[in-house]
């Protein structure tokens, strides 16, 4: 039982999952930015429609939107490459 993970079917099947991971995580990660790129500009312009109507709590709220989602999207293009 000890030595199971020494053998070359173990060793594959760990192979075949560490590659099935990456792919799922690829996909994930092209979903996110994709949304994150698709809800950034909406968050600009509600920002700036918020900033025009002097509505302070909505336009604070729509700006940190709008840089968590600079930022994560900065982040998940640096760390796919």
């Amino acid at each position: 039982m000890s030595t199971d993970y020494k053998s070359p079917a173990f060793k594959k099947l760990l192979d075949s999952l560490q590659q099935q991971s990456w792919e799922l995580e690829l996909i994930i990660s092209g979903f996110a930015i994709f949304g994150l790129f698709t809800a950034y500009e909406p968050l600009q312009i509600g920002a700036e429609n918020a900033q025009n109507d002097r509505q302070i709590y909505q336009f604070v709220l729509l700006l940190v939107a709008y840089i968590a989602c600079s930022i994560l999207l900065f982040n998940l293009l640096l760390l796919c490459n």
